[in-house]
């Protein structure tokens, strides 16, 4: 019985050849949209991950902080808020003069200004922006600590990035998946208007929707999947393209890339039935 439903499902895709290959060029173009889209999403996700994982906050200390009790500081911060690094004030400098570059710049400061630190790389649980803003509030507290920096404004505008990229990717692919519905919907209903007299025998004969429904319901899913293939070697191929030019451009994972083609055929199996819970209706006997 399943082989029949496959082989009638080829057989209609066959015949109807011209149709098949306009649903399936237009779906492959709206879904090539959605596939650059999550490209462009899963790189920047990668890029902030990356830069996420660069958050750390920065504790000034005091000058006459003695070194028992800056070690004591250390393991409270350790186990309140992630690993943490002594940057002493003679590592401060040497960094200070390593980014100027220009030794000469930094000739007319005679003592080192600047103080002795620790730097916090935040546990995954305080990487939220609202989360490190009370981190700081807490640490400035503390005797031994002169000041606290852990960079807000960017932290927030970092997060915003990424929920804007989120959420730009699913509007798109709520349009595409309508697209794809409209698409397939109008594509059975002509499939099966064209196959008129046919579906009418069957029906007459005693087959029940399910069973005529079936082959049209395959045929969708098929062409969905094609072009949701289709559109995966197009994304493929704009990768590769501005791989030379974007170094660390990535292409979509497996996960990702089989969670598109899925969401293609769910998508036809759905716009399918509803189109074929309403032709059958009006072709039956």
């Amino acid at each position: 019985m399943h082989l029949y439903y496959f082989r009638e499902s080829a057989r209609s895709i066959r015949q109807h050849r011209a149709l098949a290959t306009t649903a399936i060029v237009v779906l492959t173009a709206a879904l090539a949209l959605t596939g650059l889209f999550m490209l462009l999403t899963y790189n920047a996700e990668r890029a902030l991950e990356l830069m996420g994982d660069r958050r750390e906050m920065i504790v000034y200390l005091r000058d006459d902080l003695s070194p028992s009790d800056r070690d004591l500081l250390m393991g409270r911060l350790h186990d309140l808020y992630g690993f943490t690094t002594y940057v002493s004030k003679e590592q401060a400098w040497d960094e200070m003069r390593q980014q100027v570059g220009d030794p000469t710049l930094l000739e007319a400061v005679q003592d080192n200004p600047l103080p002795a630190s620790i730097r916090i790389k935040l546990k995954p649980a305080l990487l939220a922006p609202d989360s490190m803003e009370a981190a700081a509030r807490e640490v400035a507290k503390f005797p031994e600590v002169e000041d606290v920096r852990y960079g807000a404004e960017w932290v927030r505008r970092l997060d915003e990035l990424g929920a804007g990229l989120r959420l730009g990717t699913l509007g798109v692919g709520v349009i595409v998946a309508i697209a794809v519905v409209f698409v397939l919907y109008n594509t059975i209903r002509l499939t099966v208007l064209a196959r008129r007299q046919q579906v009418e025998v069957m029906s007459r004969l005693g087959a029940t929707d399910r069973f005529i429904a079936w082959p049209f319901v395959l045929e969708a899913m098929t062409e969905a999947a094609f072009a949701a293939l289709l559109a995966l070697g197009a994304v493929f191929g704009v990768q590769r393209a501005l791989a030379t030019r974007l170094i660390g451009l990535e292409f979509l994972p497996p996960v990702w890339a089989l969670a598109f083609v899925g969401a293609a055929v769910a998508l036809a199996w759905f716009a399918a039935w509803w189109a074929l819970s309403r032709v059958l209706r009006a072709v039956g006997p």
